[in-house]
């Protein structure tokens, strides 16, 4: 009786850990023209595993970049705004890429911007909810 138990238990949680692993990334994709995020907000499961795909349409690089959050960037956003960085990625004019990262474990709203010189003065931002 107790090997039979033993082996159920085994089983489902055998069962659960795959279906955990089949789920795979969040998926979420961003659109770049220049000087425009589309959207311009996302949502997200906190501390989950995210995967950012970028199309860039503009004729300019881009940059998706997660602030930490609480923190506001200055203007220009240069050098000293690097501590304030979660993560990054950024994609050339025409290209489409594609990376993972994991979300904040924190709850809340995070502002997101385009690092590249000048964009962000031209209203390039946009926010990120971790739920």
């Amino acid at each position: 009786m107790f090997q039979k138990m033993f082996t159920l238990l085994a089983l489902t949680v055998g069962l659960l850990l795959l279906a955990a692993c089949a789920s795979g990334p969040e998926k979420i994709s961003v659109t770049t023209t220049d000087f425009k995020f589309e959207p311009m907000t996302w949502t997200v499961s906190a501390g989950k595993e995210v995967e950012l795909t970028i199309k860039n349409d503009g004729s300019l690089e881009h940059e998706w970049v997660l602030i930490k959050k609480g923190q506001e960037v200055t203007l220009p956003f240069d050098a000293d705004d690097e501590d304030k960085v979660f993560w990054e990625m950024e994609a050339a004019p025409g290209e489409t890429k594609t990376e993972t990262f994991t979300a904040p474990s924190e709850p809340g709203t995070y502002n997101i911007v385009c690092g590249t010189p000048a964009h962000l003065e031209q209203g390039m931002k946009g926010t990120l909810t971790v739920k």
